[in-house]
């Protein structure tokens, strides 16, 4: 005869280690997916901010090369030029070379 009912209890123990692994599970999770959607974000924006300069910085590259690269005149009075840099280099070595 079944009356209906389960009259057996159920183990305190069992849900409380059910109930603990399940949050320590959850947590473990959370952290993983975090830690892997800041390791792709910071990716995609270091390869986004790499791989498309502002234009603010591209016009600075560019005078700065043009100043590296070109002639010109500082001071025409004093005798200052601007030369390439490496025209200016291979200067210093010979100097350098002719005072030893």
């Amino acid at each position: 005869m079944s009356e209906g009912y389960e009259k057996k209890d159920i183990s305190i123990r069992a849900v409380a280690i059910g109930i603990i692994a399940t949050v320590l599970l959850i947590v473990v999770f959370v952290v993983f997916l975090r830690g892997y959607f800041v390791l792709n974000y910071e990716k995609d924006l270091t390869e986004e901010i790499v791989n498309n300069p502002s234009q603010e910085l591209q016009e600075i590259l560019d005078k700065d090369k043009a100043l590296l690269d070109n002639y010109g005149i500082i001071d025409k009075q004093k005798g200052i030029y601007q030369i390439p840099i490496d025209s200016a280099m291979k200067l210093v070595v010979q100097e350098y070379k002719n005072k030893q």
